[in-house]
């Protein structure tokens, strides 16, 4: 470096590079980097506040629809069993959280399980769910503040956040996709306020955020690598320093970059198979439990993914041709970047689909990710456009409301949307009815299984095989997984030892009849064996779908070779 060069050019904060140009080298007093004055401050206990208050709403919508109107997503209810297993299973394992699915879900939803009463009767799943939406919610509402939002402007925006009929859906039916979605408000909050504040220390929450995403819903990792290369497009075009920018990358990545590896490592030493969560996970789910797919047609996927935007994402959409117009007629950097991020997010919900060759894919919930970022990219178009952007956030998260009504009601790919808002309108029970995707909606014939089995078994542990794959909501409602022989006990090799040779080692099989017991390993085994024509097996008890079955205590075959002439 040549002798009276100005280093303070060269060690200039990385935030400030993010700036418009114009923004940099104005003569008077130092600017905030986009202008405006400093964010407003908050209410003490104001973001608290926002929490408590929308927890308990989030849990009383949910107690009515989970407990009261039966709208149960099967989902919800498998993750809560895996999270119940962790701490009551007979042994109590880590490992019963599973590895294809996000393990973040699983562990959000462990603070919630530990109680077996609120667990086993369900009023975990709108309590927990709801503490993650609240969380959620209260963390947009700290960005709406980051962005200049007036208190009556803040807090009428958040209302309207927390009485979107889908946000309502997620946030207090126990669905595990408000774990992820808080992350991701988080990760907004930490951006808007490493480039608002000037302060560089925010990166580190950006990261942190960023690698609980990647295990939160596995298709995020692919947005914590678009944003790290939207970012660096940015650092070069603003020509910033070189070391700077590196270790502003290293700091985005690197936590991501270590969830991951120690996540393919855990696969691999414990259930031996590194990278089957990549090949087995969709990146953003589909339908619950749903076994139905959809052929990807071109008509169809432009029809669709229309559909899924405007109704469940509809913020997004508008806040996107505001972004467009800010990067164009301000040359906002920031906004330009924004829009980049939305277009890879639609591009990897659309490629999820057509990657399985399922339509089912492109389902409401499927652009939960896209309706945060899409709030957050309304936020600062508020912030940087002044009235004009601000009028367009309020209008748009107005005309989210009837957009997700609309949807929940005609779209076809969905989690008990349907029933959920007709159980709102209605007041009335929804168990039995159906709902749009061909789900029957209700828990009655798991909960008459359950107490069935609760009485026959009593206090006995190990007497019943299932499949906690597919019957785990019934070992839920048992409240007393130790009765079960399960794929968690002690992983699938014993598991599959027993079911081969059941003889003296259960007294019971637990299984399932008609559509999805192709999934079923016991059915896979044993073809036939709910109607009653493997001997051995004799039906004792169904509940709609559910049939238990008692196992003899030798094994028949070899019984009638002994006799035999």
């Amino acid at each position: 470096m040549n002798p009276g060069t100005d280093l303070s050019e060269a060690r200039r904060p990385v935030a400030r590079i993010l700036v418009p140009e114009e923004d940099i080298n104005v003569p008077g007093p130092r600017r905030r980097p986009d202008d405006i004055d400093a964010p407003v401050g908050l209410i003490r206990f104001e973001a608290l506040f926002v929490f408590l208050i929308g927890w308990l709403l989030f849990a009383a919508v949910g107690y009515r629809a989970v407990i009261d109107q039966h709208v149960v997503p099967a989902d919800a209810l498998d993750l809560m069993g895996r999270a119940f297993y962790v701490w009551h299973n007979d042994p109590a394992k880590l490992a019963a959280i599973g590895f294809s699915a996000p393990p973040l879900q699983t562990l959000g939803l462990l603070p919630f399980a530990i109680v077996k009463p609120l667990a086993s009767s369900l009023i975990a799943l709108p309590v927990a769910s709801g503490f993650w939406g609240a969380l959620a919610l209260m963390l947009i509402h700290r960005t709406l503040a980051r962005c200049g939002f007036t208190l009556g402007r803040r807090v009428l925006a958040t209302v309207l956040i927390a009485v979107n009929p889908l946000w309502l859906f997620y946030a207090s039916t126990g669905m595990p996709d408000m774990i992820y979605v808080a992350a991701l408000a988080a990760t907004v909050y930490f951006v808007f306020t490493w480039v608002i504040e000037d302060q560089p220390r925010f990166v580190a929450g950006v990261g942190l955020c960023l690698a609980l995403l990647s295990i939160g819903r596995f298709g995020l990792i692919l947005w914590a690598i678009l944003l790290a290369i939207v970012v660096a497009v940015v650092l070069a075009v603003r020509k910033a320093d070189d070391d700077e920018s590196e270790g502003l990358l290293i700091t985005l990545l690197a936590p991501t970059a270590t969830v991951v590896f120690l996540w393919i490592m855990i696969c691999w030493v414990i259930a031996g198979d590194p990278f089957g969560w990549i090949v087995d996970a969709q990146p953003f789910g589909g339908p619950s439990a749903s076994n139905a797919t959809q052929p990807v047609e071109l008509g169809n996927l432009i029809k669709h993914t229309g559909a899924v935007l405007i109704g469940g994402s509809l913020i997004t959409v508008l806040a996107f041709v505001g972004l467009i117009w800010g990067a164009a007629t301000r040359r906002d950097a920031i906004a330009g970047g924004m829009a980049i991020v939305v277009l890879g997010g639609i591009a990897v919900l659309v490629g999820n689909a057509v990657i399985h060759d399922d339509m089912s894919l492109l389902s409401l919930r499927s652009v939960l990710p896209l309706t945060v970022f899409g709030i957050g990219a309304a936020a600062w178009l508020a912030r940087s456009q002044g009235a004009i952007g601000a009028t367009m956030a309020m209008v748009s998260l107005v005309l989210a409301i009837p957009a997700a009504g609309i949807a929940m009601d005609r779209y076809p790919y969905q989690n008990l949307e349907q029933a959920f808002l007709r159980g709102m309108i209605q007041q009335k029970d929804q168990e039995g009815t159906s709902s749009r995707g061909g789900y029957r909606v209700g828990i009655e014939d798991s909960q008459r299984m359950a107490a069935f089995i609760k009485a026959t078994v009593g206090d006995r542990k190990n007497t019943v095989l299932a499949d906690n794959s597919v019957v785990g909501g019934v070992i839920l409602l048992t409240g007393r997984p130790e009765a079960f022989v399960d794929r968690v006990d002690e992983g699938d090799k014993y598991f599959l030892e027993v079911l081969d040779a059941p003889w003296g080692k259960v007294r019971y099989i637990l299984t399932t009849t008609g559509s999805g017991s192709g999934a079923n390993s016991i059915n896979q085994r044993y073809p036939g064996i709910t109607r009653g024509t493997v001997p051995g097996f004799s039906p004792l008890y169904r509940s709609g779908r559910y049939m238990l079955l008692s196992v003899a205590a030798t094994n028949p075959r070899r019984t009638a070779d002994e006799v035999s002439p």
